[in-house]
């Protein structure tokens, strides 16, 4: 681990810090699906352009929930909390950034947590989805749970099931997105799992892969624009879709392009191609610190 990173001893993660003096923004970074203290590798990329850069595990680490199941928003309010006291950190500039499922938590915890000024929420949600099972279903429960209660969700239509058996039963490679765009067509739930969004006080820029084959990205980042636009928020929202990009192209690479992924022995589509991949890649990073300049030049005076 680099020097100016450390373990922090309120949450689950890790925290890189500049090597200049004063006090600095802050940012938490949330990962996906994938769990652990993924962000960790990210968070010295931060620090070097000068953030206090906090990674939080919320799921799949000792102490933590084992699955993506009922995880506590509290998670990330306790990390928001730690950084604010920080001497280094600027309390009225800290920012979120999460990438999937980190993207959605990342929404949710800017929604109620009114600390953060500015939101990069990469291929993300804008509502609660059922929590990702390992292993059979009596009952849909939620990703999330706020003041120990389940935040509001959309289940999983039947036909997820019916994407998930195939994959198996053909030995081919899991293709995610028909399940979670049948589910998004019962628009009564989505309007119900909406996050109140309109909280956020500060800007959200929202980044999707056209070619996004885990969930309808683009849709989503739509749906989070329209909720904004409709509720008034005050803020430079912004949302930009990479075209023929995949689900995870932010940290594609010519030798790792990231069109697929391996859990538990099966191959799960990502979608992309190499070359879309990396040049959106190489297109978000500069507009992610611009965007996150622009927001927390200041700090926010509202």
């Amino acid at each position: 681990m680099p020097a100016n990173c450390t373990k922090p001893a309120t949450f689950t993660g890790t925290i890189c810090a500049p090597a200049t003096s004063g006090k600095h923004p802050a940012i938490v970074l949330l990962g996906g699906s994938e769990g652990g203290d993924s962000m960790a590798q990210v968070a010295p990329q931060f620090a070097a352009q000068g953030y206090v850069a906090a990674s939080v595990a919320y799921f799949g680490l000792p102490g933590l929930p084992r699955i993506l199941e009922l995880v506590p928003v509290e998670t990330v309010g306790g990390a928001l909390a730690e950084l604010a006291k920080r001497p280094d950190v600027d309390p009225n500039r800290i920012a979120i950034f999460g990438i999937s499922k980190g993207g959605e938590l990342a929404l949710l915890s800017a929604s109620i947590y009114l600390q953060v000024r500015a939101v990069v929420a990469a291929v993300p949600s804008p509502f609660g989805w059922q929590s990702i099972p390992n292993g059979p279903v009596s009952a849909p429960r939620s990703s999330w749970t706020a003041g120990g209660k389940p935040v509001p969700f959309v289940p999983y239509a039947a036909a997820m099931g019916q994407s998930i058996a195939q994959s198996y039963m053909q030995q081919k490679p899991l293709d995610l997105r028909p399940g979670y765009a049948a589910s998004m067509a019962d628009k009564s739930a989505v309007t119900a799992a909406m996050f109140h969004l309109e909280n956020i006080r500060g800007p959200v820029l929202c980044l999707a892969a056209q070619d996004d084959q885990i969930w309808d990205s683009p849709a989503q980042c739509a749906i989070a624009m329209d909720y904004l636009q409709a509720n008034h928020h005050a803020y430079a929202d912004a949302s930009t879709i990479y075209p023929g990009a995949g689900h995870v192209f932010l940290f594609a690479t010519a030798q790792q392009p990231l069109i697929h992924a391996e859990q538990n022995g099966t191959q799960i589509l990502l979608g992309g191609s190499a070359q879309a991949n990396v040049a959106a890649g190489a297109q978000a990073w500069p507009k992610i610190f611009f965007f996150l300049t622009a927001a927390l030049q200041a700090g926010s005076s509202r």
